[in-house]
């Protein structure tokens, strides 16, 4: 009997504890690392979404705090986004901003909105300082300058890729830049959060291995070309032989530092 209590209390807390992390990632993930600037920031609909509020009253908030200067132009980025064919407004704010504003939001959830968010960004904050702590040692500075070589050897690449596929008819040939660039950053790392900018957040051996990602789908690209290969069977192949790094992805964050 006294086992099977101890089993069952086991499995609650282990369950309690699962639930509590899988909430925690899923509040990580509406926040985003911009790579360039190392800022944190979150967009103003998923501030509405977690205090429990309309974003449309959310709005009128945020105008009045920057109206009065409560909150500064440089802490809040006003965005569009489209919704039903219509574009609609939302801003980004940085930590200062949030911080600012949140006390102005109110809402039915926002005691535990403001608990939720604030430790999301007090626990990227440190992941980020260790990250850029990393990125500091000599051996990812050579990592940024070797990166630098497979980078161009791609960018390349896609660029003959892109007169290559419209020259076959592509409509839409120019997406492939960032289409391929995502797709060798989604190879090596998580990316969340939502991460702009991936490569100025990596470490040495992150970028070590997307170096050699990076000259893997150069080489799909340009033998696809000069053996004459359909522009969409090249991406495929591209995909094809990528998929085989699956093994050392880790979150953008969360892995791959040296000892």
């Amino acid at each position: 009997m006294n086992n099977n209590i101890s089993t069952t209390g086991t499995t609650n807390s282990s369950s309690s504890t699962t639930n509590k992390d899988i909430l925690s990632s899923s509040i990580k993930s509406i926040l985003v690392i911009h790579g360039g600037n190392k800022q944190i920031c979150i967009d103003s609909r998923d501030l509405a979404k977690e205090f429990g509020r309309p974003h449309k009253n959310v709005l009128p908030i945020l105008d009045g705090l920057l109206a009065d200067g409560t909150i500064s132009w440089l802490e809040s980025k006003p965005r569009k986004y489209i919704k039903l064919g219509r574009e609609y407004r939302c801003f980004e704010l940085n930590k200062a901003g949030f911080l600012k504003a949140m006390p102005f939001i109110g809402g039915k959830k926002s005691r535990e909105g403001q608990k939720r968010l604030v430790d999301a960004f007090m626990d990227l904050e440190i992941k980020l300082d260790r990250q850029s702590k990393e990125r500091e040692k000599l051996s990812c500075q050579v990592a940024r300058l070797t990166g630098k070589g497979s980078r161009s050897i791609l960018t390349d690449a896609i660029q003959q890729f892109i007169v290559y596929a419209k020259d076959s008819g592509s409509r839409n040939a120019d997406k492939y830049f960032t289409i391929i660039t995502n797709l060798a950053h989604n190879t090596l790392v998580i990316l969340e959060p939502k991460v702009t900018e991936a490569r100025e957040l990596m470490t040495a051996i992150q970028l070590s291995h997307l170096g050699t990602i990076e000259l893997t789908a150069a080489e799909v690209l340009t033998m696809g070309m000069s053996s004459g290969v359909p522009y969409k069977e090249i991406y495929q192949r591209i995909k094809g032989a990528l998929a085989g790094f699956s093994a050392i992805r880790v979150n953008i964050l969360g892995g791959g530092y040296d000892a």
